[in-house]
């Protein structure tokens, strides 16, 4: 997931979803890091819950078993699993966060400590869950057009990061099928269909490269990407200034996310497809 940050707006919730290194901040409450890796040897780490704001949050920490999935505008989301089954590789039931409960004051951080309790017959694979912080206690003013009645509200905060953990022999991979691309106004549009290989999910990098008839490259664009279950991805990028023609489209996708742990992003082939497109 993400991986990138998803926000979801949910009546007065924010909810946040990512996969990298970089700390996810909303309003005043912030989580670093927001990708967590575990195995064998290292079966405990630290996130760092923060509050940059000026007045008080009651933060919550959860573990939910979810991972990134695609709806049907092809546009990732963070898709949450309440009760998952041996089909789903959940972590959720064996990692804990201490403490889970507490209270920031504007300006203070708290320090979380994850520990990891696999079953002892649990097969080698990589099991997954999200960490959940939940921030309550901001307030936002809310003016109406038809009055000018204003009032507090209170929002609820929800950062959400990834934790992995791996056991024994993890490898991955992703297979890409169904490539098609379209120009749609000033946009590209690319679908493309991704199924993970292995027993491990894939973090890459997807390079688009936009070729002309004299076989020049006119546009570059890169963008990570994760796949634990089958999905069909939109990739869109911009065309602005762009001559009509015919050109064709190839995709790259690598086992390579700078924005991830040194060593954390397990080795794949890469994988390459094209396809034409016209740019009315």
């Amino acid at each position: 997931m993400r991986p990138g940050v998803t926000t979801i707006l949910r009546s007065l919730g924010i909810a946040a979803a990512a996969l990298s290194l970089l700390p996810v901040v909303i309003e005043a409450v912030y989580l670093s890091p927001t990708a967590v890796f575990l195995d064998e040897r290292t079966r405990s780490a630290q996130i760092t819950v923060g509050n940059s704001g000026d007045s008080p949050e009651e933060a919550t920490v959860d573990l939910q078993f979810g991972f990134q999935d695609a709806d049907s505008a092809g546009t990732p989301y963070v898709r949450f699993v309440d009760d998952p089954g041996p089909e789903f590789p959940s972590a959720a039931a064996w990692i804990r966060a201490f403490p889970r409960r507490f209270r920031l004051e504007p300006g203070a951080r708290q320090v979380v400590r994850l520990l990891t309790r696999p079953p002892e017959d649990l097969p080698d694979g990589e099991y997954w869950t999200r960490l959940v912080v939940t921030g309550r206690g901001a307030t936002a003013p809310v003016t109406s057009r038809d009055t000018t009645l204003r009032a507090a509200v209170n929002l609820e905060i929800r950062l959400v990061g990834s934790v992995t953990y791996r056991k024994g022999r993890v490898s991955t991979g992703v297979a890409v099928s169904g490539l098609t691309a379209e120009a749609e106004g000033d946009s590209l549009a690319i679908w493309v269909r991704m199924a993970r290989q292995g027993n491990a999910a894939y973090h890459g990098t997807a390079d688009v490269e936009l070729v002309s008839g004299v076989a020049a490259v006119v546009r570059r664009w890169s963008t990570p990407l994760s796949v634990y279950f089958p999905l069909r991805r939109r990739l869109s990028f911009p065309l602005q200034g762009l001559e009509p023609g015919d050109y064709r489209v190839r995709l790259r996708l690598r086992a390579e996310r700078p924005d991830l742990p040194p060593g954390r992003v397990l080795p794949a082939a890469t994988v390459t497809d094209s396809v034409a497109v016209r740019v009315m």
